[in-house]
């Protein structure tokens, strides 16, 4: 994917809903198609593009804080990004 087809996708996910962003091992690697190479330099580049906007962002079995429930990012979830509050 180029840098442009990440910015789309992302962009895409933040419309849906700005708050919290799920990515998924089956939209990335199955829908998406990518090799697990492509998805670590997607998920490298995503991570960047979220923090410079304003994001946390959690990987797999990573413990977070979501509207005040302890959550833990799940085996099928690559990624989650939260919007951080000013």
């Amino acid at each position: 994917m180029t840098l442009e087809e990440i910015s789309t996708y992302i962009e895409n996910k933040i419309n849906k809903d700005p708050n919290l962003l799920t990515f998924t091992f089956y939209e990335i690697r199955i829908k998406l198609d990518l090799s697990e190479e492509e998805t670590d330099k997607f998920l490298k580049l995503t991570r960047t593009k979220l923090e410079n906007l304003g994001y946390r962002v959690y990987f797999t079995g990573a413990k977070y804080e979501y509207k005040n429930q302890n959550k833990v990012v799940q085996d099928n979830e690559l990624m989650i990004a939260i919007k951080e509050r000013d």
